[in-house]
């Protein structure tokens, strides 16, 4: 699992004074770009595509709320995909699925055994 402490900004507050739920998937995505380059590399060493996310928001975070912090795992690696699951601040649970991406076919590739063990190092 990896931690991710990002700011929020203040157009991710809404007039209710809480996070708007448009916000958190940007959270999500930049912390999950996060483990990816912590463990296999950035998006030109590790081309993928989302093919999946869900988000259940269970409470609000309300304004000043300076930071918000994403926990980021792996939970499954398959043939060509994997399976993440995050969490912010026990606010919001999310799972996603990133599928490694051929750019010149312009379609999914498998997974290598190197890329299954560092994507599951962390």
């Amino acid at each position: 699992m990896i931690e991710t402490t990002l700011e929020t900004r203040w157009t991710d507050f809404d007039a209710l004074g809480h996070v708007t739920h448009a916000a958190y998937p940007v959270y999500l995505d930049e912390a999950r770009d996060r483990y990816l380059q912590a463990t296999i590399g950035g998006f030109t060493d590790w081309p993928c595509v989302v093919a999946h996310v869900s988000i259940d928001y269970v409470r609000e975070i309300r304004y000043p709320a300076p930071t918000v912090t994403v926990r980021t795992r792996v939970v499954d690696v398959g043939t060509s995909s994997v399976t993440f699951e995050q969490e912010i601040d026990d606010a919001v649970r999310s799972r996603s699925v990133l599928v490694a991406f051929d750019p010149d076919k312009r379609t999914s590739r498998p997974i290598t055994d190197d890329e299954r063990s560092r994507l599951t190092a962390a």
